[in-house]
């Protein structure tokens, strides 16, 4: 019966919708020049290259169409400078230097964070992390990688693990493991490896996130009989119930301030997007189109950003799952669809430039993890995962 709730939570069914892609803010092009012939600026060269590519807000270009190109070298004792300059102004945007170290790739995503910063008034995403169900053989762990697939690096052994979250101080992940059979919901501390169990109740305990503050977490619990929507302390004390329904509840995703959380429930029949009070009080629905909408992301975009808070949505349309977001939270809206390529688009999760997703996409039985820029549609794999990636989780 247990499993048989999850397989019903997890489930996602048909609509009907057309894909339609919003063009918007314009990227501003990067010519990258490098940091000199040596091994050390080969690699640097070589990261911020894929750093600028993948920023979203910054494209790539020569140096004969870009409007700003970047230039450094490796110095003797190991430190490195780094410029970027206005291709018509001669404007420095950018001059520093970096004292050396071990890690290249690690210096390289610094740097390219301070270009976006010094181009775009706001923070790259480079030095950023993303956690991942990671297939081994016939076991799905727990895994954390940088945001461009390098460095995999697994914190768990459990069998099978689920929909894991991030803290707001990315020290922390709460997910769900079958590690004995049933779901509990877990705390891995990132920094020491140790785990901790936050909720073993009797039925489903599955579908944590941390609310902004970190101090609370909102949790799927079936305890009572039925999965409702609970929300308790990160240390499992204050337990507090926030849905009665006669349908399921999942999937549940804090609003920026806090004061909202979003989530699935099948009460009315189909799987759609709720919104109720962190307190309690009665659901609101947001979403009437598509037919069926599951797995609810909020974005969190940056003070100061072009961007503004946002739902992403997994919807199923003629067959396929699909990518779609909700612009404005409110009731009764319909699902803007940014992705439908004809595979499988699943598990979207957010950026904290509040433009970029990170998505599972599955195709053949095998699912590998992609970017998505949902201002201009554009889709970027993440090769150095491979095969066997899903339930991507984008960390602070």
């Amino acid at each position: 019966m247990r499993i048989l709730i999850v397989m019903i939570l997890l489930a996602v069914n048909v609509a009907d919708a057309q894909v339609t892609v919003r063009k918007g803010f314009q990227k501003r092009f990067v010519a990258v020049n490098g940091f000199g012939g040596t091994a050390l600026g080969a690699k640097l060269t070589e990261v911020v290259a894929n750093d600028v590519r993948l920023s979203g807000c910054l494209g790539l270009a020569k140096a004969d169409a870009a409007e700003f190109v970047q230039h450094g070298n490796v110095k003797a004792d190991g430190g490195v400078e780094c410029f970027v300059t206005h291709v018509v102004t001669k404007k420095m945007f950018l001059s520093k230097a970096y004292p050396g170290q071990a890690d290249a790739r690690r210096l390289a995503h610094a740097i390219s964070d301070d270009i976006v910063q010094a181009i775009t008034g706001q923070r790259g995403i480079a030095q950023t992390r993303i956690a991942f169900i990671l297939k081994q053989g016939r076991n799905k762990e727990l895994a954390v990688m940088d945001y461009d697939g390098a460095n995999v690096r697994q914190y768990s052994n459990d069998r099978l693990c689920a929909r894991p979250r991030w803290s707001p101080d990315g020290t922390r992940i709460v997910y769900t493991s079958y590690w004995q059979m049933f779901p509990d919901i877990l705390e891995v501390n990132l920094q020491t490896g140790a785990r901790q169990i936050l909720a073993r109740f009797p039925g489903l305990n599955t579908g944590a996130e941390y609310s902004p503050d970190g101090l609370r977490l909102a949790v799927t619990l079936s305890k009572d009989g039925n999965p409702e929507l609970y929300t308790m302390g990160v240390d499992g004390t204050g337990l507090r119930r926030l849905t009665n329904t006669r349908g399921a509840e999942s999937s549940p995703t804090w609003s920026p301030d806090g004061r909202q959380i979003a989530f699935v429930s099948d009460d009315r029949g189909s799987p759609q997007i709720y919104l109720i009070n962190r307190d309690g009080g009665e659901p609101e629905r947001l979403t009437v189109s598509p037919s069926y909408n599951t797995e609810p992301a909020w974005s969190r975009p940056p003070s100061g950003s072009e961007m503004r808070p946002m739902i992403a949505v997994t919807s199923r349309v003629g067959g396929k799952f699909q990518i779609g977001v909700l612009e404005t939270v409110g009731a009764g809206q319909g699902v803007r669809p940014v992705l439908a390529d004809g595979a499988d688009n699943e598990d979207p999760s957010w950026a904290p430039n509040g433009r970029m997703l990170v998505f599972a996409k599955r195709r053949n039985w095998s699912s590998r993890l992609y970017l998505l820029d949902v201002v201009t549609g554009e889709q970027l794999e993440l090769p150095a995962v491979g095969e066997g990636a899903s339930e991507p989780a984008w960390g602070p």
